[in-house]
């Protein structure tokens, strides 16, 4: 009985795959018993987090940390998401693309290069995730890919909403 009682305690709480029906065949009948008469609740699936890189600004910055030795992984993912956008039949795509650069550090510090999505017209609403846009023009195996060559060697990525102080060719305040 008491053999049993600490195996009942070593597996009490555990509920790792297979260790489940292990610990159900282990613990004693009348505990056995109540588990089959009432199962635990379902769990639901964890609603998906907000896409982030949605906004709803009027200009954005962001930026990305990539490891140098993966530079040109993510310039070669930025090149597609250009092609992604061109090609695209959707409106929201075209204006994204008019108003989208890409701009980065030249020189590498600490083995890091830094590249900056500057926005100067965001359209609201809609993502700026250079994975999901790719996923609108090519085959979610090319896409995994890509996110998997890109993604060992991002290092950081920050997101700035913009605000315009002046305008130095003369325009004066307002507006990027």
């Amino acid at each position: 009985m008491r053999g049993e009682n600490r195996l009942t305690a070593r597996w009490r709480g555990r509920v790792v795959g297979g260790a489940a029906l292990l610990a159900l065949v282990a613990l004693p009948g009348a505990v056995r018993q109540a588990w089959a008469q009432d199962p635990p609740p379902q769990q639901q699936a964890a609603p998906a987090p907000p896409d982030q890189m949605v906004f709803n600004v009027d200009q954005m910055l962001v930026v990305f940390q990539i490891a140098e030795t993966h530079a040109a992984e993510f310039e070669a993912v930025v090149g597609k998401v250009k092609e992604v956008l061109a090609k695209s039949d959707k409106p929201e795509r075209k204006q994204q693309a008019a108003h989208w650069r890409v701009l980065k550090i030249e020189a590498a510090q600490n083995g890091l290069l830094t590249y900056f999505f500057v926005i100067d017209q965001v359209v609201k609403g809609v993502t700026y995730d250079p994975f999901k846009i790719l996923a609108e023009g090519l085959p979610p195996e090319e896409v995994r890919a890509l996110y998997d060559k890109v993604s060992a060697g991002l290092k950081g990525i920050n997101m700035a909403p913009l605000g315009k102080i002046i305008d130095m060719g003369g325009a004066g305040m307002g507006g990027l």
